[in-house]
Formats: structure tokens, C-alpha cells, sequence
């Protein structure tokens, strides 16, 4: 499964927000991925992500530029990012459909607008996740607002405390938005935090 799967928050919220995820099955398909990965992040750089990154080095608002996400690829390579356009991860898909590389993609988003794009594409999804929500003692999470922002780091990097920390920081005029948006991502390290959708989230904590 996949560790985008369990971004929170309305439709409204998630109607611009799309993960990419490209990664060689290890014993089947990674030897001499190198090239066919370097082809799908050329395709990526040229449409614009909304974010990318890699374990090896981080993000592009960490400092890290694509070329060192290429010069740093592992022996199995990777490809993690996100979009903040329905168009753009449509224009991405297309161009690696047309190179026929042979890997398998992974992408997140609402689910209808998934499948429109597939089917106007002519592909047939090999599968499809839901993540069926947060069970147990879920007094102890923290507030929805935080949630919808920590969630889009999969792996769990970003704390609630930070979180707390931006809104209070928009709240007060400290920062920006944007910059809040930014501070907030550069602990997901894999690039799949969307910056565009955690600004327009803060905005709505700016004084009227």
C-alpha cells in the first residue's frame, strides 16, 4: 500500500492534491532501473511538481536540487512527488504511458478523479486502495486541522507540535502562509507534502 493514502480532510480540500510514486520491484525489475528512472524524474521536472525529494537528500525546499536527486539515486531508485493540478498529473501520466518503461506507478488522489484520468488514458488500474480511516482511541489525536496537514507526510516526520506551531505563528501575522507551508514540509523528507495545499490551508487562519 502506499504511505499517501491516508491524507485527511474535505473533498474541497483534496480536489488538487496528486502523489506520484514510482518505484522498481528489488529482485524483479531494479537492476539497471537507473535510466528509466532518470527519464520519468526528466518528465516530472518538465510539467513542475508541486514538491519531490528523495531519502538520500531531501527536498527542493530543503535545498536539494533534482540533479542531486538524481546523482543520489540508490541501487533501487526512486521517484516520489506530488502535483497540485488535475492537469499536471495528467500531462505526467501521459508522458510516461507514451515512454513505456515497464514500471509500476502508484498514484493518490480522490478517486474519481483517478479514474477519469485512466480512462481517458485507456489504462486499466491493477488495484485500488482506500484507507477505511483511524480506529481506536482517537480522543488523543490531535485536532482535524492539524490532521489534515501532518497527514500529507506519510511516513510520520511532521509533528503535531509543529503544526500547532505554524497556525498559532499565521495566526499572529509571524508568517506567511507560504512560509508556513514550507517550514512544515521540510521535515518529509520524500517530497510528497503538498506546500500548495498546506498554504491554502493556513490562509484561513489570517486575521479578517
Amino acid at each position: 500500500m502506499s504511505h499517501s493514502l491516508h491524507r485527511r480532510g474535505s473533498k474541497c480540500s483534496l480536489k488538487d492534491d496528486f502523489v506520484l510514486l514510482v518505484t522498481p520491484a528489488v529482485n524483479i525489475n531494479h537492476k539497471d532501473s537507473g535510466p528509466k528512472l532518470w527519464k520519468i524524474l526528466n518528465i516530472v521536472t518538465e510539467v513542475g511538481p508541486n514538491n519531490i525529494g528523495s531519502y538520500e537528500t531531501g527536498t527542493i525546499y530543503t535545498g536539494v536540487t533534482i540533479d542531486d536527486i538524481r546523482n543520489n539515486m540508490p541501487e533501487t531508485p526512486r521517484v516520489r512527488c506530488c502535483f497540485d493540478s488535475k492537469d499536471s498529473m495528467f500531462e505526467v501520466l501521459k508522458r510516461i504511458k507514451e515512454e513505456d518503461l515497464g514500471l509500476s506507478i502508484t498514484v493518490s488522489g480522490l478517486n474519481d478523479d483517478i479514474l477519469d484520468m485512466c480512462q481517458e488514458l485507456d489504462i486499466k488500474p491493477h488495484s485500488v486502495n482506500y484507507s477505511f480511516g483511524i480506529h481506536g482511541a482517537t480522543e488523543k489525536l490531535p485536532p482535524e486541522e492539524v490532521l489534515e496537514v501532518l497527514t500529507m507526510c506519510g511516513h510520520g516526520m511532521i509533528s503535531k507540535n509543529l503544526v500547532a506551531k505554524a497556525i498559532d505563528q499565521v495566526k499572529r501575522g509571524k508568517k506567511t502562509p507560504h512560509e508556513a507551508a514550507v517550514m512544515v514540509a521540510q521535515p518529509c523528507v520524500c517530497g510528497i507534502f503538498n506546500v500548495s495545499r498546506a498554504e491554502k490551508l493556513f490562509s484561513k487562519y489570517i486575521e479578517k
